[in-house]
């Protein structure tokens, strides 16, 4: 016997598994990648913006529910991940020890999507990965500030590779003023793309947040830092302890 149920809250199966493929997206990167950030998926950020570009292409997914977990990179300090407007108590820092591949098939269980520095994704290691990476569902997302990673690393996973070119920076004149903004072009590129896509952004995203922390005749901005501070601390206990 069976039952047939209609309700407007219930999605067949192969439709739910479409939909869900795809991690949301800012509309600066959405331009770039038109089939968006897909679970499963490896894409390595080189250039000399590499962090910024791959905080900026994680921010949409983890403020609307994903989690983020950050393998080996303890160089990203939490007051960077709230310039991208992400959610700190979302986020996870992993320490892989002598042991990374095992602690990455443990951490491709339970994240979204993982961050990893490119000297974690090489080699025989990226290899043996993959097929978790895959089977998981999991969107990783590779620092490649220096070039590391050979076309063989990911070329097997159909991957993508963004680059950060172009890079002007607003606030800053001949020895006065101060660093505001950053404007650069990010370039998308695969084995599946014809040509490049470009796209031009700012990293971080002007949220306007920042400059309420300068507003010296303010108290809003002092309690906003303190804010930050304390949720920086538990994020650095968090570090240390897992």
């Amino acid at each position: 016997m069976s039952i047939a149920l209609e309700s407007s809250h219930l999605r067949p199966a192969a439709s739910l598994a479409k939909t869900d493929s795809a991690l949301p997206l800012s509309e600066a990167f959405a331009e770039i990648l038109p089939s968006g950030l897909l679970r499963g998926q490896v894409v390595a950020c080189q250039g000399p913006a590499a962090y910024s570009v791959a905080l900026g292409l994680v921010s949409r997914a983890i403020s609307v529910g994903s989690w983020l977990a950050m393998v080996d990179l303890e160089q990203v300090s939490p007051e960077a991940l709230v310039e991208f407007d992400i959610p700190l108590h979302r986020v996870v820092g992993v320490s892989t020890g002598d042991d990374p591949a095992n602690v990455l098939s443990a951490v491709f269980d339970g994240f979204d999507i993982v961050i990893i520095p490119a000297f974690r994704y090489r080699g025989a290691l990226a290899r043996r990965i993959a097929q978790r990476i895959r089977a998981k569902g999991v969107t990783v997302v590779v620092i490649d500030d220096t070039n590391e990673i050979r076309a063989g690393d990911t070329a097997s996973l159909g991957d993508i590779t963004l680059v950060g070119s172009d890079i002007r920076w607003e606030g800053i004149g001949w020895g006065t003023g101060r660093l505001l903004a950053r404007h650069l072009t990010v370039s998308a590129m695969g084995r599946r793309s014809p040509r490049p896509l470009r796209s031009e952004m700012q990293l971080p995203p002007d949220s306007g947040t920042d400059l309420k922390w300068f507003q010296d005749d303010e108290t809003d901005g002092v309690d906003e830092l303190t804010d930050v501070a304390a949720e920086s601390e538990e994020l650095r206990w968090r570090l240390r302890a897992v």
